[in-house]
């Protein structure tokens, strides 16, 4: 055994799926070995606990019947006394007689005599005094005295008939410390003292030492009982243990005070646990405490978790041994596949091997095995779909070359849909802003032309047979095999793929439906009567479905192909003119006319406007100082690139509306430049004048001045005012450069009235003062 499993370890180092079968079997083994462990070992613990909270609720039965014995013998010797004579003579006498000591005599022997009693007090309110049964305490009375004085102060706040416990160093009673017991008996009073009252007071002992007998006989373990009251304060502690307790009392709290039934806890004081059984003890409200050592109290169950965890560590390791062989058996399998595969892959794949465990490797290997299969099927049906394009363009384009034989052997070689038996009708379909999309690239196309395809297969095929294949950019070719004559429920089918496809992709496309064809030699030639029936989208627009009998007399019955001359006459001077509105009146004659013409007249009529209109313009520059800076050489390219009849309309009035435009606003330009040329001779003739000004200059035009400032701030982009102070430093410049006048004198040639506007203009324009400029002119 030993030998078989020395020669499995080797095994798993070198099968790294072995190693993750062994590890998962192990880590499962281990993960429920100590769930076992730590679930045996806590329950364990909580049922010690349980046991030992029983058996201390019974040790603290006993404790409470044992109180509960000694509170009724307490409140029986009391009854006892208050009744006896001697007693009430105590309590009632308003002097002192002479059994006076005899009767306290008495009041000693009965305390002697007593196993619990500490001694006797009896109030005598009318000599406030208090007689003493008890020789010892007689001697140190005063504390006693002054104790008992402040609990009789008020007869309906005193406790009566309960044991109070009584600590003659403090002034209250709610300290740990208990030097003994108090049970007060008296007669209610309506005065705020008391008449009298007679005062039991028993050994704190003869209570606690019972409590510590019955705790140590629990089985010899070291317990210790305590009493707690109402307030969470523990009762008769001593000095050595006082700072443990109190720790206790704030742990254990009220809390378990006002419980009724008890209960159990474990509380960590001192750096010890300690279990920590209570229980009210029925009397007043007091409660019994039993306290542990906790280790004590699991030390059997220690003991348990040592033998679980020695059993648990002896179990996993033969555990792991178990693991190894039946990892070994589940993976005798895998490890037979792998060598079979690995025997039949070629080396450069086995090669990555080493660096996977075996199911990778094997599921990689499958992966790339079914990426191949897939590739394979994918070029096979990519093979088939290209042969089938092929087979149905020459079809479609060199019918005539072929017999009915010859198609449907090819129709049946390459899966068409069609066959040769006749009745076909073929459709041109073209998207329409088929341009935009040729800019986006060749790609969107292809993708537009194959949605249309699938969806127009998917819908006609509903009712009739079809093939679909692109021939050109611009275009799909739709073979249909119809069933019917008429073109009604084809074009309804085809209506119904425009909305689809506008629906899904946003695209309109227009449609032409060739005449019937019978014979599948005559194909080629319906296609090229069908492709020049599509242009006919010229005059029905976007998103139309073309049949043969629109493609005659579109809108009217036939015309003329050329342009009447008396409209060309007017287009003409409109141009020239730059009236716009009397253009568009031309223009919308004249698109009415070539409306009623074929394609081919209409293409040759609007290419014969567009010369028409590059003919006035360029005449129009010939005699003009700014000629119409207008691009019309692309202008008749533009025109015939138009989808329909409407385009091209409003082409020709987009560019006849520019023209008009640029026309008007050169002949104002051209009147507007004659009149700013004439304010600058005047004012350059005129510079020197003190009082030259716009309104003067405007009055010699004969003008307003406002029209005048306007016009020629618009013109030259600064006021007329500025204009003129600019001449004049221009002119002042020139004089300091000859150097032979006065700045005065220049100032007066040159129409400056006031020298510090003078000397600011001047500085502002070049920087410098007009000494300043003169003399770096005479020093370069």
């Amino acid at each position: 055994m030993r030998v078989k499993l020395m020669s499995l370890f080797p095994a798993i180092r070198s099968r790294k799926y072995l190693q993750r079968i062994w590890l998962s079997v192990t880590l499962l083994t281990v993960v429920l070995l100590l769930t076992a462990a730590f679930s045996i070992m806590y329950t364990s613990e909580r049922t010690v606990l349980r046991v030992q909270q029983r058996a201390n609720a019974k040790a603290l039965a006993q404790i409470r019947y044992n109180v509960a014995q000694m509170n009724e013998i307490v409140a029986d010797t009391a009854q006892t006394l208050y009744q006896n004579n001697d007693v009430k003579i105590l309590r009632y006498a308003k002097t002192d007689d002479d059994f006076m000591y005899q009767r306290i005599a008495a009041l000693d022997t009965f305390v002697g005599t007593s196993s619990f009693l500490q001694s006797i007090f009896v109030y005598n309110g009318n000599m406030k005094r208090f007689y003493i049964g008890n020789g010892n305490v007689r001697a140190f009375k005063a504390p006693y005295e002054k104790k008992f004085a402040a609990l009789l102060t008020d007869s309906r706040r005193t406790p009566k008939l309960r044991l109070l416990p009584i600590d003659l160093n403090e002034a209250g009673t709610r300290l740990g410390k208990v030097d003994f017991f108090s049970y007060i008996l008296f007669d209610p009073s309506t005065k705020e003292g008391l008449d009298d009252a007679l005062i039991l007071n028993v050994k704190s002992t003869w209570l606690f030492d019972n409590l510590a007998l019955i705790a140590q006989e629990d089985g010899g373990r070291s317990g210790q009982a305590y009493l707690m009251d109402g307030a969470g304060v523990i009762l008769g502690a001593d000095n050595e243990r006082e700072p443990e307790v109190a720790r206790l009392a704030e742990r254990l709290g009220p809390q378990a005070a006002g419980e009724e039934t008890g209960g159990y806890r474990v509380i960590k004081t001192g750096g010890r646990k300690q279990f920590v059984t209570y229980m009210p003890a029925g009397l007043q409200d007091w409660t019994l405490i039993y306290t542990q050592p906790y280790g004590e109290v699991v030390g059997q169950v220690q003991r348990l978790r040592y033998t679980t965890l020695l059993l648990t560590v002896l179990f996993l390791v033969l555990a792991l041994c178990v693991a190894v062989v039946v990892s070994k058996r589940l993976y005798r399998p895998v490890e037979q596949l792998f060598r079979s595969v690995v025997s039949n892959t070629p080396d450069a794949m086995v090669r990555e091997a080493p660096t996977q465990d075996e199911m990778s490797f094997l599921s990689g290997l499958y992966g790339h095995m079914a990426d191949r299969v897939k590739r394979a099927d994918s070029n096979l049906t990519e093979n088939r779909w290209i042969l089938k394009r092929f087979t149905l363009r020459q079809l479609v384009q060199e019918s005539e070359l072929r017999s009915p034989e010859q198609w449907a052997k090819e129709a049946k070689d390459n899966g068409l849909a069609v066959d040769a038996s006749g009745g076909y009708a073929i459709c041109v379909a073209r998207i329409d802003d088929v341009s935009s999309l040729l800019k986006r690239g060749p790609d969107d196309l292809r993708l537009y032309h194959y949605a249309i395809s699938n969806i127009a297969e998917e819908i006609v095929s509903r009712e009739y047979a079809i093939e679909v294949v692109d021939l050109k950019p611009d275009h799909l070719v739709l073979l249909v095999q119809r069933g019917e004559p008429g073109y009604g429920r084809l074009t309804a089918l085809l209506e119904e793929v425009q909305r689809v496809v506008g629906d899904y992709y946003r695209l309109t496309f227009s449609v032409a439906v060739g005449e019937p064809v019978d014979d599948c030699r005559e194909l080629s030639a319906a296609y090229a009567r069908t492709l020049n029936l599509s242009l006919y989208k010229w005059f029905y627009g976007r998103g139309a479905i073309l049949t043969p009998d629109m493609a005659h007399q579109p809108e009217g019955g036939g015309g003329d192909a050329t342009i009447p001359s008396d409209l060309e006459r007017k287009l003409v001077e409109a141009i020239r003119a730059g009236h716009p509105d009397a253009a568009d009146a031309a223009l919308e004659r004249i698109f009415e006319l070539v409306a009623e013409t074929s394609y081919d007249d209409c293409i040759h009529a609007l290419s014969y406007l567009a010369i028409v209109i590059k003919r006035t313009v360029s005449e129009t520059n010939a005699n003009k100082l700014k000629p119409i800076s207008h691009d019309l050489y692309r202008f008749h390219t533009t025109v015939l690139e138009q989808e329909t009849l409407e385009d091209a309309k409003h082409a020709f009035a987009r560019t006849l509306r520019e023209l008009c435009s640029f026309r008007q606003e050169a002949r104002d330009s051209d009147a507007n430049s004659f009149m700013i040329e004439t304010i600058k001779e005047i004012v350059r003739a005129n510079y020197k004048d003190l009082n030259l000004s716009l309104q003067s200059v405007a009055d010699m035009l004969k003008m307003s001045s406002v029209y005048v400032g306007r016009l020629f701030k618009k013109a030259e982009g600064l006021s007329l005012a500025d204009y003129i102070n600019e001449v004049r430093l221009e002119q002042t410049m020139q004089l300091l450069e000859k150097g032979s006048f006065t700045v005065n004198e220049i100032m007066e040639q040159t129409g400056f009235s006031n020298q510090s506007h003078f000397f600011r203009s001047f500085k502002k324009k070049f920087g410098t003062t007009p000494r300043e400029y003169r003399l770096k002119k005479s020093l370069s």
